[in-house]
This record gives C-alpha cells, structure tokens and sequence, in this order.
C-alpha cells in the first residue's frame, strides 16, 4: 500500500513539475528609448537643482538580452555604451552585462554600480538601474526606464545626488 502511495506521489510530482516547465531562461526586445528624453536627459537633485543635460549618445533603437542566472537571479544585455558611461573608459561594441533582481516577478531591476576618486577634487559613485515595470519577463510588451544616479562630492564635500531618467519601451524577439 505505501509502496502504490509513493509511486502515485512520485508520478504527479513528475507531471506538476513538466506542466509548470523550468521556469524562465531567456527573453530578446527590441527597445525604443525615449528620444525627446535621449536628446536632452532630464535630471533632479536632492538640493533642488533640476533641467536637462548633454545627449546620450546611444542609438534610440536597442536589442536588449535578458537571461536567467543560476540561482534564480537575472542578467541583462544592453550595449557597450552603457558600460563606458557607468565606468568611463573608451566606447567599444562589446554588449555590457548587468546583474538583476530574481525571474520570478516584477518590477525587475538590473544595477551597476562604479565608485571613483577624481584626483584631489573629489569622489564619487554611480549607479546605473535599468528597471522593467510589469510582472513577468516574458511578456510580449515591456516598458521602464533607465535611472543614471551620480553622488559625487567635491572638495567642499558637497555630496548632491542627482537622477537622470530616461524611459523606454520593448517588444519581445525571442
């Protein structure tokens, strides 16, 4: 009797757990960044200075990545633009990778983080978040923003932090 109890229990774990699949793994968009927002990026500061600054000088129309990790965590893909403005070093084509929040709900979260010291001017941090709104990373549509955050202090260790923000939209390739 325990011997068919078993069995039975072992035959519907292995159809729940062929029914429900292996959860995400992968997902491709082409993203369209905001272009009014791409020319001329707004920004906010904690010591209330606000306006608009220089253009990025990334291409509006993007193929974004997104991959499962291996332990239920994320990666996203974006271009190589995004690397050079987080670490500033020279521009070159190959894809950045950043770490993200876990596959299974959103909003989704992905972040780099470089912190630097300017030679006697100053240091300072920069975090880059790529966030996508909704509940799930395969979706057929997706929408969210890039957040640039830059703490930087000077010699007068004024350290304000300023966000700069730019949306997007995606429609799923893959």
């Amino acid at each position: 009797m325990r011997k068919a109890t078993f069995a039975r229990l072992g035959a519907i774990s292995a159809l729940v757990g062929l029914s429900t699949g292996c959860g995400f793994e992968k997902s491709v968009y082409d993203i369209e960044l905001n272009e009014a927002e791409l020319s001329a990026v707004p920004f906010v500061c904690d010591n209330g200075r606000k306006g608009f600054t220089r253009a990025w000088e990334v291409s509006a129309k993007q193929r974004w990545t997104i991959t499962a990790g291996e332990h239920g965590d994320t990666r996203i893909e974006v271009p190589g633009y995004f690397r050079t403005q987080l670490h500033q070093v020279p521009l070159d084509e190959t894809p950045f990778i950043v770490n993200g929040t876990s596959s299974e709900r959103g909003p989704f979260q992905f972040v780099g983080l470089e912190s630097f010291i300017e030679d006697d001017t100053g240091s300072g941090t920069v975090v880059q978040r790529f966030v996508i709104e909704g509940d799930s990373l395969e979706a057929d549509h997706v929408e969210g923003f890039i957040d640039l955050r830059t703490e930087l202090m000077d010699a007068n260790f004024d350290t304000p932090t300023c966000h700069y923000v730019v949306s997007f939209t995606g429609r799923r390739v893959d």
